[in-house]
């Protein structure tokens, strides 16, 4: 049996539950949705049921964070054009850099995939989580989500061979 103790869950998958705000986002500065995503399994553990892993149940909290907080964005946006308002500024980009190059590249190709294929990446690859794990955050088989991963992987080849095409090409012209 699964305790249902946010305090423990908290320190078991805090880890995995930021790492993948970060990849998701493409920011370091994800404190507050960590936050948000464990106040809201506070909320909601007597809905908790065990019939999914907590992590799983954590990360599918975190990723619907995400989504409602780039619905309300986007929202914004629509409305401060509409209105024509002057739009706030956005988070600090230069905050999130990756300093390592190779990682950067990687981080680049994965924000190019689409969101379906960028949330099976973090999830099966970065954070290693089984196909029905996966298939349970993103609402897909386990056999969908087991393709789309290869099909992403495939195609993460490909745009870090693109970039490393063309960098190599501006290094020779300088």
């Amino acid at each position: 049996m699964i305790p249902h103790s946010i305090e423990d869950w908290f320190y078991k998958y805090e880890k995995d539950v930021t790492s993948f705000l970060i990849y998701y986002t493409g920011t370091l500065d994800v404190e507050d949705l960590v936050q948000d995503t464990f106040l809201i399994a506070l909320k909601s553990i007597s809905a908790f049921k065990g019939e999914s892993h907590p992590k799983t149940w954590l990360i599918t909290i975190a990723r619907n964070q995400v989504l409602d907080t780039y619905r309300r964005r986007k929202l914004w946006s629509r409305l401060t054009h509409l209105l024509h308002l002057k739009e706030e500024p956005s988070d600090e980009v230069a905050a999130w850099l990756v300093r390592n190059q190779e990682a950067d590249a990687l981080y680049q190709a994965i924000r190019q995939l689409s969101r379906k294929n960028r949330e099976v990446v973090i999830l099966r690859g970065i954070l290693e989580m089984s196909s029905k794990e996966v298939s349970a955050i993103v609402n897909l088989t386990e056999n969908a989500v087991n393709v789309m991963f290869h099909r992403a992987l495939k195609k993460l080849r490909q745009l870090l061979e693109e970039e490393e095409s063309a960098h190599g090409k501006n290094e020779r012209i300088t």
